[in-house]
């Protein structure tokens, strides 16, 4: 299944080893080039977790990571503003995660490059090291691991242990949405009623077909994505089932037309 790119092994790791504490939606409007050609641009960002092309009032979505905020505003207000065809940025500051399934992704795109992990309280340079190995297979032997990096086979045995027992990594199958006919997929911004954004979030939560759910600052209380076997199940989730969710007052969808990079290996384990 690895080599027909339908399943692969990894360790998911935690995005917040970067130092990056700091998490956002931007949504891009274009002129004068094509969205591919401009998410392409956007996708080279190590900062860019994601990049979708969308059908909605919005051509690009990329969810970013930032150190701070004043990294966060270079991002905003010089790196994505100046890449050729970026004709407006909105941002949408997370303030929460709530959902983030690394179960599913597109095996075939290119996951793209992300910021160096830095050493913290959390991690040091051979974790790191260690952490690099176990995202390109997930299934390699600590001694195999030991060897390249000229360490003892269990002193990597007690490093993945305690990087597991900490939530930093999660060993897990990262399975490709169209192989296993999960084909359509759409981000969704959600409006609540005034004081119902905790009782909306619970129910979005245990939706399944909800594979990440972020509270955020801005024109949406929330950011979700929503996957489906097909885009009819897609929208009848949407009209039929989440709109009528006690407390939620509208829905926008910004559906997928072609995603150009994502970081599969990189998740944000809730």
């Amino acid at each position: 299944m690895e080599q027909n790119a339908i399943m692969r092994v990894v360790a998911v790791t935690d995005l917040r080893i970067f130092g990056h504490r700091e998490f956002a939606f931007a949504f891009l409007n274009v002129s004068e080039r094509s969205a591919l050609a401009v998410g392409a641009d956007v996708a080279s960002l190590p900062e860019v977790v994601a990049v979708t092309i969308s059908t909605g009032r919005h051509d690009v979505i990329a969810p970013i990571l930032a150190r701070d905020r004043a990294h966060l505003a270079q991002l905003f207000g010089e790196a994505l503003p100046k890449i050729p065809g970026v004709d407006e940025v909105r941002g949408h500051s997370a303030l929460d995660v709530l959902k983030f399934d690394s179960k599913w992704t597109l095996l075939s795109v290119d996951p793209g490059s992300m910021p160096d992990a830095v050493p913290s309280d959390t991690v040091d340079e051979l974790d790191i090291a260690i952490i690099h190995k176990l995202q390109a297979d997930a299934r390699r032997s600590n001694r195999s691991i030991a060897g390249e990096l000229d360490v003892s086979e269990g002193t990597v045995r007690t490093r993945i242990r305690r990087l597991l027992s900490d939530n930093v990594i999660r060993i897990q199958a990262v399975s490709d949405v169209v192989a296993f006919g999960m084909g359509a997929h759409a981000y969704v911004g959600i409006k609540t009623q005034d004081g119902r954004a905790g009782e909306v979030a619970s129910a979005l939560v245990a939706r399944e077909e909800v594979v990440q759910l972020s509270r955020t600052l801005g024109e949406f209380d929330f950011i979700a994505v929503v996957v489906a076997d097909s885009r009819e199940r897609l929208i009848t989730n949407l009209v039929r089932d989440i709109s009528q969710i006690p407390g939620l007052r509208r829905t926008e969808t910004f559906e997928t037309y072609a995603t150009t990079k994502h970081t599969y290996a990189w998740s944000w384990l809730v």
